[in-house]
C-alpha cells in the first residue's frame, strides 16, 4: 500500500516534465534522421563526381597520348581543356568528401554525447532532464551545421544559379517535412517534404530570374548610357574637328587667292587620309609647309604622295616627312642647292648628294664642291630628288595602307570624317545661337548684368573680409590673455597644447559668432527662398523634373516588359490565316496583325478628327463625304433584319439559344469591322 502510495505521487508531480521530456527526444531524433538523409545525399553526389573523375582522369590520359602522336596545337588544346575539366571534377570531388565527413563527425559527436548522457544517469529522471536540454540546445545547430555544409557542397557542384534553386528546394522541403510531421504520421511528414520542396523549387528559379533580371537590366542599361555617352563624345570631337578645318579652309583659301579651289583641295587631302597611313592633320600641316615655299594647288599632291611614299618606305615620323617638306620648299624658293638642306635627307636614310652626283654625271667629291661653291640649281635638285625617290618608293603607301597599322589608321581616318560629320551639323546649327549669345552680352543686357555680377562680387567680398576680421579680432584677444601668455611662456608640451587649444578655440567661436551675424543669415535666407522657389515652381510642371525619374523607370523594367511588348506579335505569327484573332493587353485591343484596333486606321473612324488628316485605305472600302455620312446617320435606324438562305430546323430549347449565340457573333465581328473599337 505505501509502494503505491509513492507511485501514485511521482506520477501527479512530474507527469509534464516526462511528457515534455518525450516531446523534444522525438525532435531530436527526427533532426538526427534528417542529417542522415543530408548524408546519404553528400555520399550519393560523392559517387556520381567519383565517377565524373574517373572518367575525365580517362579522357584526360587518351588526349596525352593523341597530342604526344601528333604534336598537334589543336589536340594540345583539347588536353588544356581536358586538363581543366579532371581538375574541376577532382575539386568537386574532395568537397563533397570533406562535406561528407564533416556530417559524419556531427552526428557521430551528436550520437556520443546523446549515448554518454543517457549511460551516465542510469535512467535517473534529473539526468534525462539534462539531456532533454542539450538536445534542445544542439538542435538548431546540428540543422544549421548540416545545411552550411550541404549549401557550400551544392553550390561548388551546380554553381551558383543550379546551387540556389536546389539549395532552396531542399530547405524548404525540410521544413515541409517538419510541418508535416506535426500530423504524427509518415504521409503528412512525406506530403509536407513534396509541397515544401516544389515551393523551395519556386523560389530558387525566382530567385534566379531575379539575378539573370538584374543583369539583363544592367545590359540594357549600360548599352543605352554608353551610346548616349558615345554620341556626346562624337559630338563634342567633332565640332573641334569640324572647327578646325574651318579655319583650314579660311588659312589654305588665303594661300591659294580662292575658297573654291581650297574646298577642293582640302577634300582631295581627305580622300588622300582615307585611304593612306596618313590622317589628314599630317598632310594639311605638309601642305601648310609646302605652299609657304611657293608650291601651289596642282604640285602639293603629288610632292605629298612622293614624301608619303618615302616616309611608308622608310617609317619616317609626321616631323621627318616635314622636315623634308621643308627642305624641299627652301631649295625650290631660293633655287639654290645648301649642304644644311640636304642632310635632312641624309640624316633621314637619303642619299640625296648621289641622287644628284649621278644626275649630273659626276663623283660624289665633285657633287659636294659644287654644292657648296653653289652650282646646283634648287629647283632643278628638288626635281631630281623627287624623281628618284618616286622611281624608288612608289606605291609604299598603299602596300603599307594594306597592313593591319595602316588598315587601322584608315579606320581612323573615317571615324574621324564620322565625327566631323557631327561637327559640322552641330557647328552651324549652334553658330546662330552663339551669335545671339554674343549680342546679348555685348548689348544693354550683358551691361545690366555687369553692373549685377559686379555688386553681387562686391558683396560676397565683404562677407569674407567680415569673417575674417571677426576671426582676426578673436584670436587677437586670445593672444593678448594673461591665460595664453602664462601657457606660451611656461614652454612645456601641456602649455603648447594649451596654447593651441585656445587659439582653435577662438578660430571656431569666430566662426559661429559670423554665422549669427546678419549678413550670413541674409545669405543664407537667399539661398533657402531659392530652393524654396524651385522647388514650388518645378512642382507645377512634371516636365521639369521627372525626365530622369522616366530614364529611370524604363531601366527598372526587365525581360517581363520586353516579353509584354512582344506578346502582339507572337499572337499575330500564331494566327492562322485571315481568321480574326482579337486580345486584350493593359486596356488596349491588339487585331490579328498585331497592332491596336483602330491603328492606320484598319477599321474605319466613326468621325475624321481634322482637315487633311491622312489616312491609309484598304482595297473595297468606300469613304463617304461629310454630308453623305450625316445623311446615313440620320436614317437611323435601330433594327437588323437576319437572312437565313438554308432551312433552320430547331429541334429543342437549347438549339434556340444556340443559334441565338451564333447569329450575335455573327454580327458582332460585322460591328467590329466596321467600327473602331
Amino acid at each position: 500500500m505505501p509502494e503505491a502510495s509513492i507511485v501514485i505521487t511521482v506520477t501527479d508531480r512530474y507527469s509534464n516534465a516526462v511528457k515534455s521530456m518525450a516531446s523534444v527526444t522525438r525532435n531530436f531524433s527526427k533532426d538526427a534522421e534528417q542529417m542522415e538523409r543530408t548524408l546519404s545525399k553528400l555520399q550519393k553526389n560523392r559517387y556520381d563526381l567519383k565517377v565524373k573523375t574517373k572518367e575525365a582522369r580517362s579522357e584526360l590520359k587518351a588526349l596525352e597520348k593523341q597530342y604526344v602522336a601528333t604534336g598537334d596545337g589543336a589536340d594540345r588544346l583539347k588536353v588544356e581543356m581536358a586538363q581543366a575539366k579532371f581538375t574541376t571534377a577532382q575539386q568537386n570531388l574532395s568537397l563533397v568528401t570533406k562535406g561528407a565527413a564533416a556530417a559524419q563527425r556531427q552526428m557521430e559527436k551528436t550520437g556520443g554525447a546523446f549515448r554518454k548522457l543517457d549511460t551516465s544517469a542510469g535512467g535517473s529522471f534529473g539526468i534525462k532532464g539534462t539531456l532533454s536540454n542539450v538536445a534542445v540546445g544542439m538542435k538548431p545547430m546540428i540543422a544549421q551545421a548540416a545545411q552550411q555544409v550541404g549549401n557550400t557542397v551544392i553550390q561548388s557542384a551546380f554553381g551558383s544559379s543550379g546551387g540556389t534553386v536546389i539549395s532552396s528546394a531542399i530547405s524548404s522541403a525540410i521544413a515541409g517535412g517538419k510541418i508535416g510531421s506535426m500530423t504524427g504520421t509518415p504521409i503528412g511528414t512525406a506530403i509536407g517534404t513534396v509541397i515544401g520542396g516544389a515551393v523551395g523549387l519556386a523560389t530558387g528559379a525566382s530567385q534566379v530570374f531575379s539575378q539573370k533580371d538584374d543583369a539583363f537590366k544592367s545590359y540594357v542599361q549600360t548599352a543605352v548610357e554608353g551610346e548616349i555617352s558615345q554620341r556626346e563624345s562624337d559630338i563634342t570631337s567633332g565640332s573641334s574637328i569640324a572647327a578646325e578645318r574651318e579655319k583650314d579652309l579660311v588659312s589654305f583659301s588665303t594661300m591659294f587667292k580662292s575658297k573654291d579651289t581650297a574646298k577642293k583641295y582640302l577634300g582631295d587631302l581627305v580622300d588622300m587620309a582615307n585611304t593612306t597611313p596618313f590622317h589628314y592633320e599630317d598632310l594639311a600641316a605638309m601642305s601648310k609647309t609646302l605652299g609657304t615655299y611657293g608650291y601651289d594647288e596642282n604640285s602639293i599632291l603629288p610632292v605629298l604622295r612622293t614624301i608619303g611614299d618615302t616616309g611608308a618606305a622608310k617609317g619616317m615620323s609626321t616631323s621627318d616627312m616635314t622636315m623634308m617638306s621643308t627642305a624641299l620648299g627652301r631649295m625650290k624658293s631660293g633655287d639654290k642647292t645648301t649642304l644644311e638642306d640636304l642632310d635632312n635627307f641624309n640624316d633621314r636614310g637619303i642619299e640625296a648628294e648621289e641622287m644628284l652626283s649621278g644626275a649630273y654625271g659626276v663623283d660624289q667629291e665633285t657633287m659636294h664642291n659644287m654644292i657648296s661653291d653653289g652650282k646646283v640649281s634648287g629647283t632643278k635638285a628638288v626635281e631630281i630628288i623627287l624623281n628618284a625617290l618616286t622611281e624608288s618608293y612608289s606605291g609604299s603607301m598603299e602596300e603599307q595602307s594594306q597592313t593591319f597599322a595602316g588598315l587601322t589608321s584608315n579606320r581612323e581616318s573615317l571615324d574621324q570624317e564620322m565625327q566631323n560629320a557631327y561637327g559640322e551639323g552641330y557647328n552651324e546649327a549652334r553658330k546662330p545661337g552663339l551669335a545671339d549669345q554674343i549680342d546679348y552680352l555685348s548689348g544693354s543686357s550683358g551691361e545690366q548684368m555687369q553692373v549685377a555680377n559686379k555688386a553681387i562680387g562686391a558683396w560676397y567680398a565683404s562677407m569674407e573680409n567680415q569673417k575674417e576680421q571677426m576671426i582676426r579680432d578673436a584670436q587677437e584677444e586670445v593672444l593678448n590673455s594673461a591665460d595664453y601668455q602664462e601657457a606660451i611662456g611656461a614652454g612645456t608640451d601641456e602649455g603648447n597644447a594649451e596654447a593651441g587649444r585656445m587659439l582653435m578655440e577662438a578660430k571656431i567661436k569666430a566662426q559661429s559668432e559670423y554665422n549669427a551675424s546678419d549678413g550670413a543669415k541674409l545669405l543664407r535666407e537667399s539661398e533657402l527662398t531659392l530652393a524654396e522657389n524651385i522647388r514650388d515652381d518645378t512642382a507645377s510642371n512634371d516636365a521639369f523634373w521627372d525626365a530622369g525619374y522616366r530614364k529611370g523607370e524604363q531601366f527598372s523594367k526587365g525581360m517581363a516588359a520586353s516579353w509584354a511588348n512582344e506578346l502582339p506579335r507572337t499572337l499575330n505569327s500564331s494566327t492562322s490565316g485571315g481568321a480574326l484573332g482579337v486580345y486584350t493587353i493593359g486596356g488596349t485591343t491588339y487585331g490579328n496583325d498585331g497592332q491596336p484596333i483602330g491603328s492606320k486606321d484598319a477599321f474605319g473612324l466613326n468621325r475624321v478628327p481634322y482637315n487633311d488628316f491622312p489616312a491609309l485605305l484598304h482595297e473595297g472600302e468606300r469613304v463617304l463625304t461629310a454630308s453623305q455620312a450625316r445623311a446615313v446617320d440620320r436614317q437611323g435606324g435601330g433594327g437588323a433584319v437576319v437572312q437565313f438562305n438554308e432551312p433552320v430546323y430547331i429541334r429543342e430549347d437549347a438549339d434556340i439559344e444556340r443559334l441565338a449565340n451564333a447569329v450575335e457573333r455573327r454580327w458582332e465581328r460585322r460591328a467590329f469591322l466596321a467600327v473602331p473599337q
